[in-house]
């Protein structure tokens, strides 16, 4: 079970999909401003962000912080990376 969670974990995180700590590091986002953001409808479900299996609450989604990132910034409420 631990293995298959260890190598879930490194799928995910491969492939762009990182727990809302790391998220809040990456995007300088604090886990409440995201939670209100997906709450509210400003990101949706698939591409912005998931609950993948064993996902028991809300502190368990992962999010792709890079659409994330492209959508903030598309909508305003990010500044561009420079």
């Amino acid at each position: 079970m631990v293995l298959r969670h260890a190598l879930f974990h490194a799928m995910t995180t491969a492939n762009g999909w990182v727990s809302v700590q790391k998220a809040e590091e990456i995007l300088g986002i604090d886990r409440k401003t995201l939670f209100k953001y997906r709450d509210d409808g400003t990101l949706k479900l698939g591409p912005h962000f998931a609950a993948f299996p064993g996902c028991l609450s809300r502190d368990g989604y992962r999010w792709n912080t890079k659409a994330v990132r492209k959508h903030l910034q598309k909508q305003g409420m990010m500044p561009m990376a420079s």
